[in-house]
């Protein structure tokens, strides 16, 4: 594979990246919205299935930003890569 391929290959998956992160985003928009409207729904209560709906929900949301993050670092590594190639 040629300098120019891994070049190519690097930005591709960048913009693939791009793509994946729009897409995570919308995602935890539905989410904070789902949030919102289950967390009103059970204010006060303190029944068992609540309490792990919240539980569940905040896991979701830990779960997005961190698939955020990890596409982040992905791409600072790709166009490191990319500036070290020239």
């Amino acid at each position: 594979m040629s300098v120019g391929a891994v070049k190519a290959t690097l930005r591709e998956g960048n913009t693939s990246l791009d793509q994946a992160k729009v897409t995570v985003e919308g995602i935890g928009a539905a989410l904070a919205e789902v949030e919102t409207l289950v967390l009103h729904t059970l204010h006060d209560s303190n029944h068992g299935d609540a309490e792990a709906t919240r539980s569940i929900l905040a896991d979701a949301t830990r779960e997005v930003r961190l698939l955020l993050r990890t596409i982040d670092s992905a791409q600072q590594q790709a166009t490191t890569c990319l500036k070290s190639l020239g």
